[in-house]
């Protein structure tokens, strides 16, 4: 006992010292009962089985002493779509929004959106989260995708509020950390050269021995970034929240994420990577071990596997919006074309007439300009992700083994019958393509999906259930009687595709219609089993099964942090407790057959 009050009494002298600058915040929070919160750490695109995999290879020191302090690990089934927007929205928020895709289009607006772009998360932000509080309010989001309704929004593509570029790269507060932290600061600079080199090496031996390959492009600028610079920025401004105190506290780790899709999720580079991501939590849990603010509960998890595939483009010798065009043309109906046009005249309209009504002032006119200076000199290093007709026809985003094709012309989602008025044969032609499992698309009812295949069709509609052999053709991509459930959910959103496109899954991995090798956002291997670890006899734990991403809000953020509203929480309980009892009962009876 008296060696555990002296090491936590040299923790508090090192960080005293260290965040110095935040030592009144701290008081002020610690003046009274501490506070119940969360640190939420989440390692994006990581599945069950490869950190197992590295876990064996002792990759990972500091989880594995965690797992034996009296933690657990567990895996649970993704939802659909397999991406951070989808999980995110769902976690933060505690209900789906119907975001389709990592990247999709809206008919009725004529937009095209990307998680990637910041105004145009912050545009569909504003639509879809309007007037919900998310389970971050009053905290911290660090490199997310979305903000949660945190009051400071750090590396974070959208944010409640309108920032300054200094904002949403820390503001004043990162600033004071490097100054008083220089041996890390250091550390971040010639960290850079090496995960440089380390990147040529890489390059060089994956290229000697892998079958499928990627291009270049960005992707070593990308990797320092996400490995070195926002790995060290975003676990600094963690360990200051959790040692001040701020209850509600989430960041995301994307390095295995990039690296995966470029390498393979179970590749020498992929998973050794995860011994830097290692490193930082385990600095995280030191510091909620010894200088913690507030009452924590640590949950660290992955929000979606990937699948080791290849570049569609590779295998089959054109692009999947190159295919497709060259089927229209053939077909003389329509065409898609490709090159510097990312976005329509009425986007770019859309994307104006918001930007001028934010606040104005030179650091906001200087971070716009050089953002779009920046953008139009790499948009020839960017893989495509994208084939647009601007003057009508189709469009087709890319989202890594998903994707979506709309057919322009109608600002309302078409059923199948009605893209094959408008496209004759298109249907049966991405039917029947090696490359593509099945296509999802709209049925005749606003309540009916169809699925087409290579065997025949299958149609989903309330209260009706699949026979076995019908539903058999999705046994490659996990148990059909969720899938069923999952795909017909996923079907109805309104902002999915008229024809939504999933990649193929045989011996050589799943098709990827951007250009990877590691691929997720649709259904199929280890995409779908993300992992997630818990202090043991956490009442999460109690339940043999987990579905989608709702329980991870309710269950156990959510129920830490609790909610004002608690007629609106009673009634979502209620919904959420009805649907996962309907799964397990569908995943115990594959399990009897």
């Amino acid at each position: 006992m008296r060696q555990n009050f002296l090491i936590k009494q040299l923790y508090l002298l090192y960080y005293g010292v260290k965040l110095f600058p935040f030592r009144k915040e701290r008081f002020m929070r610690l003046d009274g009962e501490r506070e119940r919160g969360f640190v939420g750490i989440q390692i994006d695109g990581l599945s069950y089985p490869h950190l197992q995999q590295a876990l064996d290879r002792g990759y990972l020191p500091n989880l594995e002493r965690y797992l034996r302090r009296g933690h657990k690990l567990v895996e649970y089934q993704a939802g659909l779509p397999s991406t951070t927007p989808a999980a995110q929205s769902t976690i933060f928020y505690g209900r789906d929004h119907g975001i389709p895709a990592f990247r999709w289009y809206e008919k009725a607006t004529d937009q095209v959106i990307s998680c990637n772009n910041l105004d145009h998360v912050q545009l569909f932000r504003e639509t879809l989260f309007e007037g919900e509080t998310g389970v971050l309010a009053g905290g911290s989001s660090y490199s997310n995708i979305l903000d949660g309704g945190a009051a400071r929004s750090i590396f974070t593509v959208s944010s409640p509020h309108p920032q300054t570029l200094f904002g949403r790269l820390g503001g004043l507060r990162l600033l004071l950390i490097q100054l008083f932290s220089p041996l890390r600061t250091c550390r971040m600079f010639f960290a850079t050269f090496f995960e440089f080199w380390a990147n040529r090496k890489d390059e060089w031996y994956h290229r000697r021995r892998a079958k499928w390959r990627t291009r270049e492009g960005l992707f070593p600028l990308i990797r320092i970034f996400c490995n070195v610079i926002l790995r060290e920025l975003q676990t600094f401004g963690v360990i200051a929240d959790v040692y001040t105190g701020v209850p509600r506290i989430y960041t995301t780790y994307s390095g295995y994420d990039e690296i995966a899709h470029h390498f393979g999720p179970d590749s020498w580079p992929s998973l050794k990577n995860l011994q830097y991501i290692d490193r930082r939590i385990g600095e995280i849990i030191r510091a909620i071990d010894h200088v913690a603010g507030a009452d924590y509960l640590l949950v660290i998890l992955s929000d979606h596997g990937q699948t080791a595939g290849y570049p569609f483009e590779n295998r089959f010798g054109a692009t999947l919006g190159d295919a497709v065009s060259a089927f229209l043309q053939e077909k003389q109906t329509a065409s898609v074309s490709s090159g510097r046009l990312e976005v329509s005249s009425t986007q770019i309209g859309l994307l104006q007439d918001e930007l001028r009504a934010s606040p104005k002032g030179w650091r906001q006119h200087l971070y716009r300009h050089t953002k779009n200076y920046i953008q139009s000199k790499i948009h020839d290093l960017v893989p495509e992700t994208l084939k647009i007709d601007p003057e009508g026809g189709v469009v087709i985003t890319y989202s890594s083994s998903l994707a979506h094709l709309y057919i322009t012309g109608s600002p309302k989602r078409l059923s199948w019958k009605d893209v094959e008025e408008a496209q004759p044969l298109l249907l049966r032609f991405l039917q029947r393509h090696k490359g593509i499992g099945f296509v999802l698309t709209k049925g005749d009812s606003e309540d009916e999906v169809c699925i087409f295949h290579a065997g025949g069709r299958l149609d989903l509609k309330p209260g009706l259930n699949p026979k076995q052999t019908d539903r058999e053709f999705l046994r490659p991509y996990g148990m059909p009687e969720y899938l069923v459930e999952e795909l017909y959910r996923f079907g109805r959103g309104k902002l999915c595709g008229d024809l939504v496109l999933f990649g193929a899954l045989d011996e050589e991995g799943i098709a990827c219609f951007d250009d990877q090798v590691g691929g997720h956002g649709s259904v199929g291997g280890e995409q779908a089993r993300p992992f997630l670890i818990l202090p043991i006899g956490h009442p999460a734990l109690e339940q043999e099964f987990h579905f989608g991403y709702e329980f991870l809000y309710w269950d156990i953020f959510r129920a830490r942090v609790g909610d004002d509203d608690e007629e609106a929480e009673e009634k979502r309980r209620k919904h959420r407790e009805q649907f996962q009892k309907r799964r397990i009962a569908d995943l115990k009876h594959l399990l009897h057959d």
